[in-house]
């Protein structure tokens, strides 16, 4: 997707090319229910929370990146290149979270310390900027963390006792869609989640015919796009 030159401190990844995207995970028909993103198994994501997720993460961007030489000329991103990705993450910490349960597994205390470390660096944004920033960060630190000990069970039942986290992580994603599999998980089209496809796909249920509409859906941000947008519809205007 695209490459942000803005990493906020180098702590806050706008989230892009590593996103786990979900065997099993299908685009709903006509009659997904209007409100929702997605639903997961037991659990439900509404649009709601995640407008607000990309809202209040797009501010704390702004507030740590204010100022900044490396900030200068960043071009404006759409805020769909950010719900596609929050989503994406969020979807996989829901299943993530339901895998660990059926499991017995607790994330380790390695991702409690990397969290912990991570706040100190946040003191300058308010509550609900910080809040959006420790939990996209955190489902990407607890889907690998918790994916990482399923796997290494996974593996040490096979009688490989000396896999590396690589390995374990591998092993833990593959468990990870065994249960998708065995589950339901549909994502709202409007997201422009397909399986196998980390970039952008056209699942909207409507037609872009328009240059603008279309470039809208490209891999990449395009800048044009972006400046035709309201400014409630971009980041880093």
């Amino acid at each position: 997707m695209f490459n942000s030159t803005v990493r906020l401190q180098r702590c806050l990844p706008v989230l892009a090319t590593s996103v786990v995207l979900l065997t099993g995970c299908g685009v709903a028909g006509t009659d997904f229910n209007p409100g929702i993103a997605a639903e997961v198994g037991d659990d439900t994501l509404t649009t709601k929370h995640v407008d607000t997720v990309t809202y209040d993460y797009c501010a704390a961007l702004e507030t740590v990146t204010k100022g900044q030489p490396s900030a200068a000329g960043q071009p404006a991103m759409p805020m769909r290149y950010f719900s596609h990705d929050f989503v994406s993450e969020l979807i996989t910490r829901s299943a993530a979270e339901q895998l660990a349960d059926d499991h017995g597994v607790e994330p380790s205390g390695a991702y409690k310390t990397d969290l912990a470390q991570l706040e100190p660096q946040l003191v300058d944004l308010t509550d609900a900027q910080r809040d959006a920033v420790l939990e996209v960060i955190g489902a990407r630190a607890y889907s690998q963390d918790v994916l990482t000990v399923i796997g290494g069970e996974a593996l040490a039942e096979d009688g490989n006792d000396d896999a590396t986290d690589e390995d374990k992580l591998a092993a833990g994603e593959e468990v990870l869609d065994e249960w998708v599999a065995d589950h339901d998980v549909e994502i709202n089209p409007k997201y422009g989640l397909e399986y196998g496809t980390p970039t952008q796909v056209d699942t909207d249920l409507s037609y872009a015919l328009g240059t603008t509409a279309k470039a809208g859906l490209q891999p990449e941000p395009d800048s044009d796009y972006a400046d035709s947008l309201p400014a409630h519809l971009v980041c880093l205007d």
